[in-house]
């Protein structure tokens, strides 16, 4: 069965694979002029290539072109097994990425700036996270100072990670793209013109050796990581954690819109930013979550009455409404009545002790669903669907009539 596996390959760029990259004859393998002529007017090499497999070239060149490595690098791999025919649609490819990557790295090493400042800044926040999450411990409605505390921690680190996040932001792109990069220029000096001399031995070293001064081991040490779980390196977890972070926020956006409101996905996007300001990652946004929580905030309307329990046998807990929505791990549930906005919701339930103590669990996954002035927010620990393989994400579905969103609300 093949699984989603999150891994940044990285591989060195100097020493043996240069010596490797040097033995190779003239610089790559010879090319007929009519291709070589092809690939300077960007158009695949005529009479090369069936229809089916121009299509079929076209569609792995847009997807070698991708920023993500997870898909582009599969591409290329199948361009290149393909030979000949798509030998010129394969060097433009790895002369557009390994350009693009080259000028991203040369950004982001500019950028970084003093590497001490910004060590003693990331303390100073691990710091306050830390702080945080155990005020969060004991937040008690009698202690109001705790609640006030809550407060100031969140007035301070939503700016700082957002900062932060930035320096980090430039780290991964030197990583991810000195990931990359060893096996690409591998690649290109096999398949490269001749008279081609870019991405030479003396270039690549120049460049890993300005990664290194910027960020350090991380070029090397974060080969084969998996995002899946954390390392066990601990300098290495402040980078598995950005990274997952950027990871889930990506899965989301890609995802909520499909079945959250603008409204609900606020709500939830409030929740995230903050749980990502403490130091937690953020939730995963699932529909059947989402649909348990939509379904419960519309009886409550219906049935005109406020409580995690419900009249309905069949709909009693929070439990049983997730797992007739089709998810198997429900573990906490907030509710909420007469706010209009998602911002205001989440507000009210950050004021209440057990309610922001559900915003700061150790559960995967949330869904936020609102009817009129009702709103559910639904937790849950089972399995994220963005690891699942592929076979297991096709059998994640709704149980039950969907519910969309409330399109009579004023």
């Amino acid at each position: 069965m093949k699984r989603h596996r999150w891994v940044i390959v990285a591989a060195a760029i100097c020493g043996g694979a240069a010596a490797t990259w040097a033995a190779v004859p003239g610089g790559g393998l010879p090319i007929p002029p009519s291709v070589l002529k092809e690939v300077a007017e960007g158009k695949p090499a005529a009479g090369a290539a069936g229809k089916k497999d121009q299509e079929h070239i076209a569609a792995l060149k847009e997807r070698a072109l991708t920023a993500d490595s997870a898909v582009a690098l599969p591409a290329i791999r199948e361009l290149k097994g393909m030979g000949n025919v798509a030998r010129p649609t394969l060097i433009g490819v790895l002369k557009t990425v390994l350009s693009r990557d080259q000028e991203l790295i040369q950004s982001a090493v500019a950028g970084i700036g003093d590497g001490k400042e910004a060590a003693d800044f990331e303390a100073r926040i691990d710091t306050l996270r830390a702080e945080a999450r155990a005020n969060v411990a004991v937040l008690d409605k009698a202690k109001p100072e705790t609640i006030k505390k809550a407060h100031e921690y969140y007035d301070q680190l939503i700016p700082m990670t957002a900062r932060m996040n930035q320096a980090w932001g430039m780290r991964m792109a030197i990583v991810e793209g000195m990931g990359r990069r060893g096996e690409l220029v591998r690649i290109w000096r096999e398949v490269a013109p001749a008279n081609d001399k870019s991405f030479t031995v003396d270039a690549e070293t120049k460049l890993k050796q300005a990664a290194v001064k910027a960020v350090g081991a991380f070029v090397d040490q974060a080969a084969g990581m998996e995002w899946g779980k954390p390392p066990r390196d601990e300098s290495l977890k402040p980078l598995w954690f950005f990274g997952v972070s950027r990871k889930i926020e990506a899965w989301n956006n890609r995802h909520m819109e499909q079945f959250m409101d603008a409204e609900e996905i606020k709500d939830f996007n409030f929740v995230n930013v903050y749980r990502e300001a403490i130091g937690l990652l953020p939730y995963e946004a699932d529909p059947r979550l989402v649909q348990a929580a939509r379904r419960h905030s519309k009886e409550m309307v219906e049935k005109n009455y406020f409580s995690h329990e419900s009249p309905t046998a069949s709909e009693k807990d929070f439990g049983m409404r997730s797992k007739n929505a089709g998810y198997a791990g429900g573990a906490g549930e907030n509710i909420a009545s007469g706010t209009g906005t998602g911002e205001a919701t989440f507000w009210l339930w950050f004021d209440s002790p057990g309610h922001h103590k559900n915003f700061a669990g150790g559960q995967n996954a949330l869904g936020v669903g609102r009817w009129r002035d009702r709103w559910t927010q639904n937790f849950g620990g089972a399995p994220r669907v963005m690891q699942m393989s592929e076979e297991e994400q096709s059998r994640v579905k709704v149980e039950g009539d969907v519910l969309g969103p409330d399109s009579g609300r004023k």
